[in-house]
């Protein structure tokens, strides 16, 4: 029955079935296991111990707790994400009632926190990466496919040939085993195709169709060497502020929602999971209109 289920057991199958069935990264498994085993020390404190006594009362109680202990909202926000995966499985496989969802939002983030970029700041980091050598020709690439598609890194690395389309300029994706298509610009298909003829040049019969970012052994990039040097060329154009791929998603956003795109479809596009970050978008988008209307 499903009331002599112990949590603590639930949470290390939860957690199971996140590495060897979901093939989730090995990070993302250590943190939602990280922030479950925090919600449980809690739930032991509290003498709850099987599924039976776990219900959104019992989870506002603990996030009640969590907020007075002065978590930034981005950690609150994830463990609260990580709690709302854990009761999503726990449904899934019937040990929970159907239409139980946790509804509960998480807190709106700091704007400050969203870095982005403007049109002029885009074409100083382009002018850094004028050179059409392997390189830096692998970097504009890069540069732009963050910044015209919005994709994350791990989506980047993934990429091979046969994922683009060019004739209709999209990049066909594979996430938790549902397809996701995202598109990118004339301008990234121009050096995508500058790209290729570079990278085919270089490693000529070793080339790999089956993997686009490679560093010169023609070993595949990495998340690290990504975001360092997306950073590289930001210190190059001088822009006084650190650049990551996230400031890239971010500047594709709000470009996005300046252009009249509906947030609905933009968080459908890219899974967006938070409502706050999309309303930042929103809210930045706005002041960003005031400050040229006082300006005209």
């Amino acid at each position: 029955m499903v009331e002599k289920i112990n949590i603590e057991k639930s949470i290390k199958n939860f957690v199971y079935y996140l590495e060897f069935e979901e093939n989730k990264k090995h990070n993302t498994v250590i943190s939602i296991r990280k922030d479950l085993n925090s919600f449980l020390e809690y739930l032991t404190k509290k003498n709850i111990s099987i599924l039976d006594k776990l219900d959104e009362l019992v989870i506002k109680e603990y996030l009640i707790e969590l907020k007075d202990s002065k978590l930034s909202n981005s950690t609150y926000n994830r463990r609260l994400s990580s709690i709302k995966k854990f009761y999503r499985y726990l449904i899934d496989n019937n040990l929970k009632e159907k239409g139980k969802e946790i509804l509960i939002e998480g807190k709106k983030i700091d704007e400050k926190k969203v870095e982005y970029l403007n049109p002029n700041e885009i074409e100083l980091l382009r002018e850094e990466m004028k050179e059409e050598c392997f390189k830096v020709l692998r970097d504009r690439l890069m540069f732009e496919l963050l910044y015209s598609s919005g994709m994350t890194v791990a989506e980047l690395l993934s990429l091979g040939e046969l994922n683009f389309n060019l004739e209709k300029r999209e990049v066909y994706l594979l996430k938790n085993k549902i397809s996701k298509v995202l598109y990118f610009s004339q301008t990234c298909k121009e050096v995508y195709l500058k790209f290729l003829v570079a990278k085919k040049e270089k490693f000529k019969e070793e080339d790999n169709s089956n993997i686009i970012f490679v560093n010169n052994s023609n070993m595949r990039l990495t998340d690290r060497s990504i975001r360092r040097l997306i950073n590289k060329y930001s210190e190059k154009a001088n822009l006084q502020k650190e650049v990551s791929p996230y400031t890239l998603r971010h500047s594709f956003c709000l470009y996005m929602l300046k252009n009249g795109m509906p947030k609905e479809y933009l968080a459908k596009l890219l899974d967006l999971k938070s409502i706050g970050l999309l309303d930042i978008y929103e809210d930045l988008c706005k002041k960003e209109l005031r400050t040229v209307n006082k300006n005209i």
